[in-house]
């Protein structure tokens, strides 16, 4: 199978939506400005490669989750990451109180 930015697009909805991170990378204010939805998982594609970071600051600054790869390492990367935070959530709902 090939991978696809769709691929990896679709996964990267995933993951937003089970760390409860915006969908949307921006949003703009009334005021016109432009802002990061901090915490927000994206896509950074460069050097012929992609990775996924995550939005740490409104001026758009980024950590890196994975190291820059193709997409099929990424898609992979991202998946093993995903099933992570999906385990996260597990665990936190079934701790005895």
């Amino acid at each position: 199978m090939r991978i696809t930015k769709r691929n990896l697009e679709n996964v990267l909805s995933r993951i937003n939506a089970q760390s409860g991170a915006a969908a949307e990378a921006w949003t703009q204010n009334s005021d016109g400005v432009w802002r990061a939805n901090v915490g927000t998982y994206v896509l950074d594609y460069a050097y012929g490669g992609v990775r996924l970071g995550q939005l740490c600051n409104e001026s758009g600054g980024q950590r890196d989750i994975t190291v820059r790869g193709t997409k099929r390492e990424v898609y992979h990367m991202m998946h093993a990451f995903l099933r992570g935070l999906e385990a996260a959530e597990d665990n936190h709902h079934n701790r005895q109180p």
